[in-house]
């Protein structure tokens, strides 16, 4: 990933040498200043002792205790499973720092990882992942789906857009799946993935994910040298602190406490349920009819930008409590058409039009908070200034697109959110190499109002409500793509398309109907 990130690039902090408040509690004992000869003698530490400091951020007290480098050597290595888990004078740095200047942001992640770390295990143990990697999310995001770099990185493993998109994340005005917690993580584990055969080593893998591969490539080339920590002097001065600072907090994430950095609570996701929506939806009234706080929604589905959301062919993913789950698929056509009703109401209103025009096309709250769908509107004279109800539908159009210099067909197709099989099927190339000044057809999603009776209307309807064949997006999975169709499970679509294991392609017509 790029680095410089967020408050975690730590490039100006130097030197090794640290502030604290208050006095070692008799953890020195000097043995002697210096011997007859003159040969001034190491000065002899007994640990643990321990070290009052302020948090330089948030300029809170602690009470830090220092433990012997041998017994911290020994931890890591207790940790470590796949990725190496050294101790040497650049993951000491980090760790006085985590704990006697930013003991605060430790004792912060110790209570927030039980939010985010069982997908992240999850998500790794189904990718063949080593499960330490789960730490980097803290020294990429601080656990933040929202967080935004000054490099416009976003979500928990800070995607740019480009390579988001390259991994199968959805990125547009509506939806950003950089900031979905499951689908981010898997595309961190693809991407890792990618870097780790590349280098065929974790330490050269996490770097080139904070750098680029390209950086690190030339710094070997350059120097001759294959092994991350004597390539470390000779690599950006940021990327030299990132993969310390990645041991460091995991060492701290297990034994943090050992040191007196004690979480006060341990945060937690509660048990969600996906559905998928392929109309138009508020969330506002999809989380109060299903009993939830609009709030609590949009923290369930951090990669939804917005609360109202357009009819799409493909449809959205919303994460809904598992307690809410009886009463929504109780109810789940009442729901959905109000929440569809709503948002088209609100749409149909034409400008400009006073307050009480929209009051009387929408369902109104009761007094308690509740929406009561097919409420009669309190001023009914109003209703005849509404314009007749119009719907969003999906068309395919075409688009002409002529090469430029750089343009590689994989950019194109990232670019217009098509796959590159589709692009060479569309222009009749059987390679996908493009020349500059090709004009190249492609044919894209656009989303347009109609009149909900009209031809146009009832054609996109029909031609979306029951699919026999679904062809393979970026980021696709037989479990997603399952879920998107009703009734249908992954033992189903294994069996229509005579499939033995789990993977697909992208641009592969998977049956969904039998």
């Amino acid at each position: 990933m790029k680095f410089s990130k967020l408050f975690l690039t730590f490039s100006a902090v130097v030197g090794f040498g640290f502030s604290v408040s208050g006095q070692i509690n008799e953890g020195v004992n000097e043995e002697s200043a210096e011997t007859d000869s003159g040969v001034v003698q190491e000065v002899k530490i007994s640990y643990p002792y321990q070290v009052q400091v302020i948090d330089e951020r948030d300029q809170l007290p602690y009470t830090i205790t220092v433990l012997d480098p041998a017994i911290i050597e020994a931890r890591l290595k207790s940790i470590e499973k796949t990725m190496p888990m050294v101790y040497n004078e650049s993951v000491a740095y980090w760790l006085n720092y985590f704990t006697q200047r930013r003991p605060n942001f430790t004792k912060t992640m110790m209570e927030e990882k039980s939010v985010y770390f069982p997908i992240f295990e999850r998500i790794l143990r189904e990718n063949g992942m080593p499960e330490e990697l789960k730490y980097l999310a803290i020294l990429e995001s601080a656990l933040n789906p929202k967080i935004v770099s000054r490099a416009k990185a976003v979500g928990l493993w800070q995607f740019m857009s480009f390579t988001g998109k390259e991994y199968g994340l959805t990125i547009n005005e509506f939806v950003d799946e950089r900031m979905h917690p499951e689908k981010s993580t898997d595309a961190a584990c693809r991407y890792l993935k990618f870097l780790n055969r590349m280098f065929n080593d974790w330490d050269l893998a996490l770097a080139s994910y904070n750098t680029g591969q390209g950086r690190i490539g030339r710094a070997m080339k350059k120097t001759g040298l294959t092994n991350y920590w004597d390539l470390h002097p000779h690599i950006p001065k940021d990327t030299r602190h990132y993969v310390p600072q990645f041991i460091a907090l995991a060492y701290l994430m297990n034994f943090g406490q050992d040191h007196g950095i004690i979480p006060e609570k341990q945060n937690t996701r509660p048990a969600l349920e996906n559905i998928y929506v392929d109309s138009n939806i508020d969330l506002g009234v999809l989380a109060a009819l299903t009993g939830n706080d609009i709030e609590d929604l949009k923290k369930y589905n951090p990669h939804l930008k917005t609360t109202v959301l357009p009819q799409t062919r493909y449809g959205y993913e919303i994460a809904l409590p598992v307690s809410s789950m009886e009463n929504f698929n109780a109810n789940r056509v009442a729901i959905l058409d109000s929440a569809g009703k709503r948002f088209r109401s609100l749409e149909t209103v034409t400008a400009p039009q006073s307050e009480a025009v929209i009051a009387a096309v929408i369902a109104e709250p009761t007094e308690d908070g509740a929406i009561v769908i097919g409420r009669p509107a309190a001023k009914q004279n109003v209703a005849s200034n509404v314009s007749e109800d119009y719907v969003s539908v999906t068309r395919k159009v075409k688009k002409i697109h002529k090469v430029r210099r750089g343009e590689v067909m994989n950019k194109i197709a990232n670019r217009y959110d098509v796959s590159v099989s589709d692009i060479k099927k569309w222009n009749g190339k059987s390679s996908s190499k493009v020349m500059v000044g090709e004009a190249l057809t492609v044919y894209v999603d656009k989303n347009e109002k109609v009149k909900a009776n009209s031809l146009v209307a009832k054609k996109s309807s029909e031609s979306v409500k029951e699919p026999a064949f679904h062809t393979v997006r970026r980021g696709d999975t037989l479990w997603n793509i399952s879920q998107r169709y009703e009734g249908v499970t992954v033992s189903d679509i294994k069996k229509w398309n005579n499939l033995k294991g789990n993977n697909v392609v992208v641009g592969q017509k998977i049956r969904i109907r039998s």
